[in-house]
């Protein structure tokens, strides 16, 4: 996409501004230029202060200097030279200005950059953000003064420039392969992805993981290994499974970290003195009352990394989160299992929601999410954990378990048999699942049946699971089902195929069932 007259119009406007702020006093005595420089070479915030003046009208964050001496300053190992550094900071806290132009900058003041690349969600978007560290290095005239002339040729337009000394900037959007970026006997040492998750990839986790290969493979072993390269993710976690959160590993509550990473991970206000963390800039007032005005679940997604989703149809004070009763009171339990082999690049999760159904005292039907599986995970799996719910259980009580019916029931089959003569080894009883074999509707239509129950009040979920994994996103999933929708829809579809179940086992006024052990129908 060629580069607009406004986007160049405000990119001549930035040039004529940084060189208005970085003005050189022409009968500047030697000394206080060499102190100036010894002075910028050792402190970060001193040399943002000086010759970055035209983005700082205040101090930098302490964990701005933080970043910035680890990347730059830290020893490295030299068996292990390398470093990844995921900068998780809120909006608004200068991740482009430190990761793209600072830290880079610096290091071309001390003499430690060989390349940069820098990776943007698109090409366009990786150009722009690169235009603005050449403006510097073109424009600054002070740090031009101080530290030489770098700038040789390039169009910023073109998102690839060289230096004076060979240094070379190039600009790669996320789906791009930057293999071979170096510039003659100089390979790049130094590399950003800045802000490359956006709202539609993290919806589609098999894109996501395909972007986090890239930036593993082909962007990091692009970089300078003997003497050490450096790979910088800057950005704040807008959704549990980002580009970001892979990165760093995390991606469900307990997962380990990645290993070996430096993880800067930095919310709006410190969660253990209540202060701003770039209290130099903000004050509690002004984050807070920007919270308020966006909304308390889109401002702490931005300022605080929460990814807490509020649905459209299926709302936070729908999802009611109780005790769950002993399960020998239920009067059925229904545990249903969607494959979701769809042709659906979203719908790649194998969910699976155990719901209980239970009549209180006065009669009223309750239906109570138990137990949730909802996972990216293989088909045997799914069975495993299924046979682990049977072994857990007392020996009064059983799930029945169904599937959805599907074209590859075969794999599903051969799946369970290998389970069961596991089990059979073991001796153990065989997990039992049925088929669903009712011709379903529109599963949109179907799913959002389902919002009177909740608006009723009707379904209650396990308070002891309410931090779990699977149960986080399998509601998740619900509270993603509006019109139009494009996330997954695997665990909503299970609840509604468990509720249709469920439903046709409401006890009569003269009839009170007794949950016993199921009959081996087959496998």
């Amino acid at each position: 996409m060629a580069v607009s007259n406004q986007q160049i119009k405000d990119w001549q406007f930035f040039c004529e501004q940084v060189q208005s702020t970085s003005t050189v006093d022409p009968y500047e005595e030697k000394s206080k230029q060499e102190n100036r420089k010894a002075k910028a070479l050792k402190d970060f915030n001193y040399f943002v202060r000086t010759y970055l003046s035209v983005y700082s009208d205040c101090d930098c964050a302490d964990f701005h200097v933080d970043a910035a001496n680890k990347i730059v300053l830290g020893k490295r190992d030299p068996e292990n030279p390398n470093l990844i550094a995921v900068l998780e900071w809120p909006r608004e806290h200068a991740k482009s200005v430190i990761a793209n132009i600072a830290i880079p900058m610096w290091m071309l003041a001390k003499e430690k950059l060989n390349g940069m690349i820098l990776m943007g969600k698109n090409e366009d978007d990786a150009r722009v953000l690169l235009g603005d560290l050449q403006a510097q290095l073109q424009f600054n005239d002070l740090f031009i003064h101080d530290f030489g002339d770098h700038y040789n040729k390039g169009d910023w337009q073109d998102g690839d420039f060289t230096t004076k000394k060979g240094i070379r900037f190039a600009a790669y959007g996320r789906d791009q392969s930057p293999r071979g970026a170096r510039k003659g006997e100089k390979r790049p040492n130094y590399a950003v992805c800045d802000d490359i998750d956006d709202d539609q990839i993290v919806n589609n986790q098999k894109r996501v993981r395909n972007v986090v290969e890239r930036i593993l493979g082909a962007l990091f072993f692009a970089l300078e290994t003997k003497k050490g390269g450096t790979l910088v993710i800057a950005g704040n976690r807008i959704h549990a499974q980002s580009i970001l959160a892979h990165m760093v590993g995390d991606i469900k509550p307990g997962a380990p970290k990645r290993e070996g990473i430096y993880h800067s991970k930095v919310f709006a206000i410190d969660p253990k003195t209540g202060k701003p963390a770039w209290h130099q800039r903000y004050t509690y007032g002004q984050i807070m009352n920007k919270v308020k005005a966006a909304g308390n679940a889109i401002g702490r997604r931005e300022f605080f990394h929460e990814n807490h989703r509020e649905g459209t149809i299926f709302k936070d004070k729908y999802f009611h989160w109780i005790p769950m009763r002993d399960w020998r009171k239920y009067q059925i339990i229904i545990g249903y299992y969607d494959p979701s082999f769809e042709n659906n690049p979203t719908s790649d999760f194998k969910a699976v929601r155990i719901w209980g159904g239970y009549e209180t005292p006065s009669g009223e039907w309750q239906r109570h999410c138990l137990k949730s599986f909802v996972r990216q995970t293989d088909t045997i799996d799914v069975f495993e954990w299924m046979a682990s719910v049977e072994d857990s259980l007392p020996a009064s009580v059983s799930v029945l378990w169904y599937m959805e019916k599907q074209f590859f029931n075969r794999q599903l089959t051969d799946a369970l048999k290998i389970i069961n003569r596991k089990r059979e080894a073991q001796k153990k009883r065989k997990l039992v699942v049925l088929f669903d074999n009712r011709v379903k509707g529109n599963k949109y239509v179907r799913i959002v049946k389902m919002e009177p129950s909740f608006v009723n009040g009707e379904n209650f979920f396990n308070l002891d699971q309410m931090h779990n994994p699977d149960m986080v996103e399998g509601n998740n999933q619900l509270k993603g089902i509006e019109p139009g929708y494009n996330s997954p829809d695997d665990s909503p579809d299970a609840d509604e195929s468990a509720h249709f179940i469920l439903d046709q086992h409401k006890p009569s006024a003269n009839f009170k069932p007794i949950i016993k052990q199921h009959k081996k129908l087959y496998w």
